[in-house]
């Protein structure tokens, strides 16, 4: 039976609970031997990161045992936490459970079934990019130290770690701001890494090292490849921009050795019909050599440290990952001739590739299935899913999940001449049981990416679904600063953060409204971060919407330019100018300097421990809102960071933003749904 109810109350089988509940999040994946490693999150274990081993005698098994979780604070956002060789995990520990009031954050040794020994001595400071050396005894490793800052920062080296834990970490480069990407040759006589400076992120410029190595370890000679400054620098630009074109004009990643010796990497130098574009190039002496040539992006951003897009195989091939109009595939690449062979998957989201003998392994996303960790075997084509994010989705939920339609659109400055073209994903209200009364139409929901640069998602997102099934339109906008589209298209926010998205966000609402897809009258933005300073800036500078969901978001630009993560130190700057010489420009897109402008009721969400947005900017605004008496309500995590882990949280937020949008908006959604405390609602 279809049931005629309006939007926004449609009844759904999917419970705030679901998204939480039994599910996990991929963060990395490893090989050794037969053997397919991996981390994940547990929202059920407070958020706690565990190392797991699959083999085809055993299944999947735990490796880090309770008390202990594998994750790293590196850069504020982490990342590359695990490291394995011969059967040997190393893993950097953040856990406060097993030692309350420093969060451990000290490298482990580990065998499977075995307790966890410490090898880094308990000091100030984080490891990641886990590299063993069992030659040597020794651990390559990325290391974050606050007690030795360089330029305002904490500072980070290259380190060589003892196996034994007998000897204290031994630094092998330092000068560069950051160090990520270490890789040890074959042979084991070589390492390469990546490092880059400030202003420069490391989507804008970087530059690959390659060092020969001594017995010990010790880098005896270093060679730079690539990363030349820009030959020509537009002087209209961002000052702060053409520092960084002046620091680095080439963004060079992921460095992978091939079995021959042979180092491969990721360079956006390759420019097509005058776009720039992410391909694997090969390294030749001390230049890089185009190995394919598509209008498309072999990497991503690497905002958590250890993404992999590519992994060479042994006969001439490579197994890569690439996005074209932010849906990602997967081909089988020539290394002589460039050709890229297709290879047929139901995934629309690829990421983690690695590469055994025989087989490889990658995360894999779809818009209607839970992410997956996926075997693939090189020979036949068979792949195999090794463990799925949510294996509890019922078949009632599944029915529900939404497939969106890539769209286009005009944007740009009202009235401008300039009119540019951007992208989202729109998603239809979707539930086979329930309709709409037949002149009605859905509110839309805004979604609204963080970074900024970074892509909307490509695969099953849980909290999108939630709305859908309950009668709500969505668009996922990848507004002109995302990543995905090439070089030129994500760099165009520079200097115009609070402007572009802006812009593309109307844009893309005013073209559903165009079209007779969604209600004028009812249109909400969420968003966490970037994307939080995004909603929070079309309730103050658009009367677009009708509420808004801030999570974890910026509401004062000048203090994200002040203080924030080592990774973004420069990068509001980057994104709206020098500071503190453009003050002005600062205030005047911040909205809590503008907070008598904002006449939308908002929800607010923050991690108490957040060290990339600080509890204290939803403070400021929300006492702004509160002094104005307009509606508002907000929730502040205890032991939450950038970005929600525990379970608990999840639900909460969900459940009181779906809430909050029925009590602004005059419907009552089904389910039981907590209540959140909205302050100054009148009625």
């Amino acid at each position: 039976m279809t049931a005629t109810v309006p939007f926004g109350a449609w009844p759904s089988p999917i419970a705030p609970e679901d998204l939480a509940a039994g599910t996990v999040k991929f963060e990395l994946t490893a090989i050794d031997g037969d053997a397919v490693w991996w981390v994940e999150s547990r929202p059920d274990e407070q958020g706690r990161s565990v190392a797991m081993r699959w083999t085809a005698t055993d299944g999947a098994k735990d490796v880090t045992p309770s008390g202990f979780s594998a994750s790293t604070t590196i850069n504020g956002y982490g990342g590359a936490a695990l490291g394995v060789r011969d059967g040997v995990a190393w893993f950097s520990n953040l856990s406060k459970v097993a030692h309350p009031g420093t969060g451990d954050l000290r490298v482990h040794q580990q065998v499977p079934g075995e307790f966890p020994m410490p090898i880094t001595p308990l000091v100030k400071g984080c490891y990641a990019e886990l590299v063993p050396d069992p030659v040597r005894g020794i651990v390559f490793a990325v290391h974050q130290d606050p007690d030795r800052p360089l330029n305002g920062q904490a500072r980070q080296t290259l380190v060589a770690l003892d196996m034994a834990g007998k000897k204290l970490p031994v630094t092998l480069a330092e000068g560069g701001d950051f160090y990520a990407f270490p890789r040890l040759s074959p042979c084991g006589r070589k390492l390469a890494w990546i490092t880059w400076d400030y202003p420069s992120m490391p989507w804008d410029g970087t530059r690959l090292q390659v060092a020969e190595l001594d017995a010990t370890g010790a880098a005896i000679s270093v060679q730079t490849i690539g990363g030349a400054p820009a030959s020509d620098i537009d002087p209209d630009l961002n000052p702060v921009f053409q520092n960084a074109l002046r620091y680095s004009d080439e963004s060079i990643l992921e460095p992978v050795w091939g079995p021959d010796g042979t180092l491969f990497c990721v360079s956006d130098r390759l420019e097509l019909d005058a776009v720039r574009w992410w391909n694997i190039h090969r390294v030749e002496r001390d230049d890089l050599i185009p190995v394919t040539r598509m209008a498309a992006e072999f990497a991503s951003p690497p905002w958590r440290l250890g993404t992999a897009s590519y992994a060479i195989l042994g006969d001439g091939t490579a197994l890569a990952a690439f996005s074209k109009e932010g849906l990602w595939s997967l081909g089988r690449v020539c290394l002589t001739s460039g050709e890229v062979t297709p290879i047929d998957t139901p995934y629309s989201s690829i990421s983690h590739v690695r590469a055994g003998d025989g087989f490889a392994v990658f995360i894999g996303g779809q818009f209607t299935a839970p992410a997956a960790l996926v075997r693939l075997d090189l020979a036949t084509g068979e792949m195999t899913e090794l463990r799925n994010a949510n294996p509890g989705l019922s078949d009632a939920a599944q029915a529900c999940l939404p497939t969106p339609e890539v769209i286009d659109f005009a944007t740009g400055p009202d009235g401008g001449e300039k009119t540019q073209t951007a992208h989202a994903f729109f998603y239809p209200p979707t539930n086979p049981k329930a309709q709409a009364p037949e002149q009605d139409r859905p509110p839309l929901i805004i979604v609204i990416h963080g970074g900024p640069t970074g892509p909307a998602g490509a695969a099953l997102s849980m909290d999108i679904a939630f709305f859908t099934s309950r009668g709500f339109a969505v668009v996922d906008v990848n507004y002109r600063g995302s990543t995905g589209f090439g070089r030129a298209y994500h760099q165009a926010m520079y200097g115009t953060w609070g402007v572009t998205d802006i812009e593309d966000c109307v844009a893309a609402a005013r073209h559903l409204v165009a079209l007779d897809k969604v209600d004028r009258y009812r249109i909400v933005s969420r968003g966490g971060s970037a994307g939080g300073y995004t909603t929070l800036a079309l309730a103050t500078f658009t009367d677009l919407l009708s509420a808004g969901a801030s999570y974890y978001g910026i509401s004062d630009l000048q203090a994200i330019a002040r203080f924030t993560d080592k990774l973004e130190a420069h990068y509001a700057e980057l994104l709206v100018g020098p500071y503190p010489a453009a003050q002005r420009v600062f205030k005047a897109r911040s909205p809590l300097f503008h907070a008598d402008e904002i006449t939308c009721p908002l929800i607010i969400f923050q991690g108490e421990e957040d060290p990339v947005v600080p509890r204290a900017q939803a403070q400021v605004l929300i006492d702004a809102l509160m002094h104005r008496g307009l509606p508002v309500a907000w929730e502040f995590f205890p032991g939450e960071g950038h970005g929600f882990k525990q379970k608990a949280h999840i639900v909460q937020s969900l459940s009181e933003e779906l809430a909050f949008y029925g009590k602004v908006m005059g419907f009552v959604p089904s389910g039981s749904l907590m209540e959140p405390d909205i302050k100054n609602l009148s009625g």
